[in-house]
């Protein structure tokens, strides 16, 4: 399976280049083959629909949720998002950790975030969320205190971020593996271990989705693909 069929289209890909530091372990640390910016989940005025942005869109154009409700941000911002990324997996055979960082730029100033990972072939899923959520919380190494999650962190003045996290196997045993940065309307409304409300408050087996309404996915990074 395609990340194409698995998320719908998506947007301006941005090639990631430079290493980020490295952890004391033997293992060469994986950089991300690319990086995407995500559409799908964000809507601009054009006439009087509301429509995904394209690359045709004009970057000063505001942009919405779905239920119309202004989001204080272009797509110029918004598609100006960028990430490099770098794994390693240490700890064996017997006891693999997959050790994950990340440095993101051009996000929202202040904005309140979180971080998920997935993998296809197996296609990762989230047990509480049986065939509608297919990521999983990246936890990270040392929490933001000024976040509301374990998987959470918010964004500098400037827009950057650095982020660490981990994940108690080898992702690198799936044959894909991607992580998403998702950005959430409502900063003090915890959602975790799901990416977003609708899921949070469905949980079980008629989950359902709410992105595009209280959170956004704005980067994808394709570590493994």
């Amino acid at each position: 399976m395609r990340m194409r069929t698995l998320l719908g289209a998506l947007s301006i890909v941005v090639i990631v280049a430079g290493p980020l530091s490295d952890v004391a372990t033997a293992a060469p640390a994986d950089q991300a083959d690319g990086v995407e910016v995500f559409a799908r989940d964000v809507f601009w005025i054009n006439g009087l629909t509301l429509r995904n942005p394209t690359a045709d869109t004009p970057p000063g154009a505001p942009l919405f949720n779905v239920a119309g409700v202004n989001m204080d941000v272009t797509w110029g911002q918004w598609s100006a998002a960028s990430a490099q990324s770098s794994v390693r997996v240490a700890g064996g055979a017997h006891h693999p950790r997959s050790d994950v960082r990340l440095e993101l730029a051009g996000l929202i100033p202040g904005g309140h975030y979180s971080v998920f990972w997935g993998t296809l072939g197996p296609d990762s899923e989230q047990p509480l969320c049986p065939g509608v959520e297919r990521t999983l919380p990246l936890d990270a190494v040392k929490l933001d205190a000024a976040a509301a999650d374990a998987n959470s962190f918010v964004a500098g003045a400037d827009g950057t971020a650095a982020y660490r996290g981990a994940v108690a196997n080898d992702l690198f045993d799936a044959t894909q593996v991607f992580f998403s940065i998702v950005y959430h309307l409502d900063a003090d409304q915890s959602t975790y271990p799901f990416p977003n409300l609708g899921e949070y408050r469905t949980q079980g087996p008629n989950c359902r989705s709410s992105f595009g309404e209280d959170a956004m996915r704005q980067l994808l990074v394709l570590q493994k693909w």
